[in-house]
């Protein structure tokens, strides 16, 4: 064998015993990697969110669960020149090792082996991240494992993605991580926009965070700075003239601010997206800082009347994007500065009335110029009263509304019907509304139920965009929600609606606001809970809808809280800041807005012997029934009194229209001491005339007094009202001394509670025939038997 032949053999040999190597270490890098896979779920941990308004600009920061500041990034985020330095700094060969740089670690064992100790590490940025995701403690073995990790990582993912993890993870000092949050905390800066001089020690940071924080020993982290640069201009990163002048530069580093803004926002929309780091709301910062510090400006004089806070959201009409949201005076302050209470669940008291008029002018039963009793009525038990506690007889459904009458809007929903009113407001986004129609009852007319600030100005906007309703949008950029958009009502109900709130009487101007220079156009709404807790305004205008709520977050009463008192001032302070120049009314396509006649005094369709009035209503769906009120009958033209039958063929008689009042007016007015004008008596001399005798009381007794034992529970001694009826009757309406008892079929009795006194029983039936009967009640001086049970 020649010297060549063995020579080739030796190398086939060595060629084959590397192969084995090779493939013997493949396969145990890849049992090893199936025994101890990488812990690659920790490559992303927690961050931190950052919310920004709708130009970008930050709001608020939160940290990540673990306390840290971290702001995850893209290669995109950053710019290629901080991506170049990093490199430089850490792994100049990156793009060409496998995950370790055997030249580096024998470089670096050399090193360490003439020191006698560690000087030099050779960890790749590969490297770097396996320590950061499973950090152990710095011996030989975590180097090995470190190494073993490194290589799992390059075999398993990109260089890119590695980097990307590396500018994520790497610590800067305290509880800042990643090169998006340490351009914040040092410099106050986006990552994008680092200088030179700032990307230089960010990219040498990590190696010694505390020695090296320019906050807290600027010299030692300018000298640095200056070295990496001098490095980076001797590798050719950097043009050296560049270079000098960034080293000439100061190092300007100071400690960012953690952004506290709209914090009850803020707070709202991190929990609606658990997953982003980076919020963009549609938060307007300029109308934040308006209405925080209008509601500010409020707060002492609300204070002093022992209503303890208050909350305002603004919305854009169109979009529904939430442009300001307080939902406190001072977030910060002990106790309840924290509760928000554009959130919280309140009673929304007559803020609810629009949408039920809404629902009735959709419905054709019910127009502007309609009218509705407003007389005291009981519903099985209910009784509600007006706010002032007084009652205005009949009044226009215009009248109604203006003025927040209790009596006409629950008498309205009980023809209407509860359930198909909560679902309109279902509909239109009070989610609170949770429970059954009949768990609320005729008392969801007045506010009896729970609603939310946010959703009832959503709601509220939906009526300024002509019925249309659409979800609150708190991001910015998204395209308008068309698709989840339902038409709650008509617009021209909707139009109708407005057009009464819109002549309300402001508080914060003279009666004839309507004449006053800048004055802003708003079409607005209070209410007040019951219990007096809490006070409400809701206004619109074409572009902007605001809703605000006073009120003692912990629910507790406010004596002489009302809407009109302790919001609207606020509502008129935001609308005439937010909308100089006054802006515009809602307005919108209302094809089928028209105008009718209506009976002058019924609201009705008018009939023959009805005075006119013009009034809007919807074409096509508009159908009022005929005036039943004015009747035209026949009188003698000597005595007045009315003919019937023969009489007229026996005497002369001429033709007179009259009013026939409703029952439930002829008596409220009689028991005021204000009767109503009633059909003249019929002429005795006429045959066959029909009988017109009344109820008769026959309790109370007029002669017997009645005897209040103090001995017996009150609830136990109370005195039954009972008449015997006249004919064609069916009900009957109590009232004593002059306030509504109670109604209810003849054979039924009302029953009154005692009271010492002289007092005085009215009843009056359907067909409008009254009967009265004074009594006398006194306390029982001893226990002996007293008067009539």
């Amino acid at each position: 064998m020649t010297k060549h032949s063995r020579t080739a053999a030796v190398l086939r040999r060595a060629a084959a015993v590397s192969s084995l190597c090779l493939v013997l270490a493949g396969l145990l890098g890849v049992i090893l990697d199936r025994l101890f896979p990488f812990p690659e779920e920790r490559l992303e941990p927690p961050f931190s969110t950052r919310v920004l308004d709708r130009d970008g600009r930050p709001l608020r920061f939160f940290l990540a669960e673990d306390g840290m500041w971290r702001f995850p990034l893209s290669l995109d985020d950053i710019s290629p020149e901080l991506t170049a330095a990093l490199i430089d700094s850490e792994d100049r060969h990156f793009y060409s090792h496998p995950g370790v740089n055997p030249v580096a670690a024998l470089r670096a064992l050399w090193t360490n082996l003439r020191a006698g100790r560690i000087v030099s590490g050779a960890s790749t940025i590969p490297m770097q991240v396996a320590r950061l995701a499973d950090p152990r403690p710095r011996t030989a073995a975590a180097k090995l494992i470190e190494s073993f990790r490194a290589l799992q990582l390059c075999a398993r993912h990109s260089k890119d993605e590695i980097l990307r993890w590396y500018v994520n993870m790497a610590p800067f000092g305290s509880n800042v991580v990643g090169v998006g949050a340490a351009s914040w905390h040092y410099f106050g800066k986006d990552p994008r926009a680092l200088s030179l001089g700032e990307i230089a020690l960010l990219s040498v940071l990590p190696r010694s965070p505390a020695r090296y924080n320019p906050l807290r020993n600027p010299e030692a982290a300018r000298a640095v700075r200056d070295r990496v640069l001098r490095r980076f201009a001797a590798h050719g990163v950097f043009e050296p003239g560049r270079v000098a002048e960034s080293i000439a530069l100061p190092l300007l580093a100071s400690r960012s601010p953690v952004p506290q803004g709209a914090p009850h926002f803020s707070r709202w929309v991190r929990s609606r997206l658990p997953g982003q780091s980076v919020v963009r709301t549609s938060l307007d910062a300029r109308m934040q800082g308006i209405a925080e510090a209008l509601v500010a400006g409020r707060m002492e004089g609300l204070q002093r009347e022992a209503v303890g806070n208050a909350a305002v959201v603004v919305l854009d009409v169109e979009s529904r994007r939430v442009l300001a949201w307080v939902g406190s005076a001072d977030f910060w302050a002990a106790g309840e500065g924290q509760v928000d209470n554009a959130l919280s669940r309140r009673s929304p008291g007559s803020t609810l009335k629009p949408f039920l008029y809404a629902l009735a002018f959709d419905r054709g039963e019910l127009v502007p110029g309609s009218m509705l009793l407003d007389v005291p009525t009981d519903f099985a038990g209910y009784a509600p009263e007006n706010y002032g506690q007084n009652f205005q007889g009949l009044v226009s459904a215009r009248t109604a509304l203006a003025a927040s009458l209790n009596v006409p809007a629950v008498r309205l929903l009980s023809r209407l019907g509860t359930t198909p009113f909560q679902d309109l407001l279902r509909r239109g986004g009070l989610s609170t509304l949770e429970r059954p129609a009949g768990h609320y009852g005729l008392p969801l007319a007045l506010g009896g139920c729970e609603a939310r600030l946010l959703e009832l100005t959503d709601l509220y906007a939906s009526l300024a965009a002509g019925g249309v309703f659409k979800p609150v949008e708190p991001l910015a950029g998204q395209p308008d929600k068309n698709g989840n958009a339902e038409r709650l009502f008509s617009p021209e109900a909707a139009a109708m609606v407005l057009d009464i709130l819109a002549s309300t009487r402001r508080p914060d101007l003279p009666d004839a606001w309507q004449f006053t220079v800048g004055a802003p156009a708003v079409a607005w709404k209070t209410g007040t809970s019951f219990g007096h807790r809490d006070a409400w305004a809701v206004g619109v205008n074409r572009d902007l809808a605001i809703g605000v709520w006073t009120g003692n977050p912990d629910g507790s009463q406010c004596a002489g809280i009302s809407g009109t008192r302790h919001a609207a001032p606020l509502l008129f302070d935001l609308f005439r800041t937010l909308a100089p120049g006054g802006g515009r009314l809602p307005d919108f396509p209302a094809p089928a807005l028209t105008r009718t006649d209506v009976c002058a005094d019924s609201g009705d369709r008018p009939g023959p012997f009805c005075p006119t009035i013009s009034c809007p209503a919807i074409a096509g769906v508009t159908r009022l029934p005929v005036c039943a009120m004015h009747r035209q009958i026949f009188t003698s033209p000597e005595s007045g009194l009315r003919l019937h039958g023969d009489c007229l063929l026996r005497q002369p008689s001429r033709t007179q229209t009259v009013l026939v009042w409703p029952a439930e007016l002829v008596a409220y007015r009689l028991a005021q001491g204000a009767p109503l004008p009633g059909l003249p008596r019929m002429d005795p001399g006429c045959p066959d005339v029909p009988t017109e005798a009344g109820p008769v009381i026959d309790s109370p007794d007029t002669d017997t007094p009645y005897l209040i034992r103090p001995d017996a529970p009150p609830e136990f001694q109370r005195l039954a009202l009972s008449a015997v009826p006249g004919a064609g009757t069916t009900t009957h309406f109590w009232y004593v001394d002059g306030r509504f008892a109670g109604q209810g079929p003849p054979d039924r009795p009302c029953f009154v509670p005692l009271a010492p006194g002289r007092h005085e029983a009215t009843v009056t039936d359907d067909l409008g025939r009254s009967a009265r009967a004074a009594f006398t009640v006194r306390t029982q001086a001893g226990l002996g038997s007293g008067g009539a049970p």
